[in-house]
């Protein structure tokens, strides 16, 4: 009971950008066939942030996945999705991701390293390996103030009013 109504109070709070609203069908849709594959049917809330990591003239998205099967206290799960013609499909997800998620200018194997925040340790670079992004922000090198200020901010860390 505790939960459902912890859960209402999220939602009641949460802006309308975290319901995802703003979204292309395409993302709803490849988040929705993410979720699924993860043995969910109902698509969490989310937020997300669409660049092109990859140079490629389309934008990309990072999502960040919101909710009790998507976080917990060490943060939330994260998916990079690559932009086709047809929508996005799955790069790579982490876990344990906070924000702020920054883009750096930094590339490796053609895409842009991401920069996030890794409770306990603090911001993190998370570098493209050739097929992914690293599984968990933790175990990653620690970012430079200068790689901190060199990257783009794409997602806010989200503080309620």
């Amino acid at each position: 009971m505790k939960l459902l109504w912890v859960t209402t109070l999220f939602l009641w709070l949460v802006p309308a950008t975290f319901r995802a609203q703003d979204a292309p069908p395409s993302l709803l849709a490849a988040v929705q066939s993410y979720v699924e594959k993860k043995g969910e049917s109902e698509r969490p809330m989310f937020r997300h942030a669409l660049t092109d990591l990859n140079g490629d003239g389309r934008n990309d998205a990072i999502v960040l996945l919101l909710g009790g099967s998507w976080c917990g206290s060490g943060g939330c799960n994260m998916i990079v999705l690559r932009g086709t013609k047809e929508g996005f499909t799955v790069v790579s997800g982490s876990t344990i991701t906070n924000e702020p998620i920054r883009v750096s200018p930094e590339k490796v194997q053609g895409w842009r390293t991401l920069i996030v925040f890794s409770k306990g340790k603090g911001d993190v670079l998370m570098r493209f390996n050739g097929t992914r992004y690293p599984l968990n922000p933790s175990t990653q090198p620690k970012a430079t103030p200068a790689q901190v200020n060199a990257a783009q901010v794409v997602m806010k860390q989200f503080v309620p009013k």
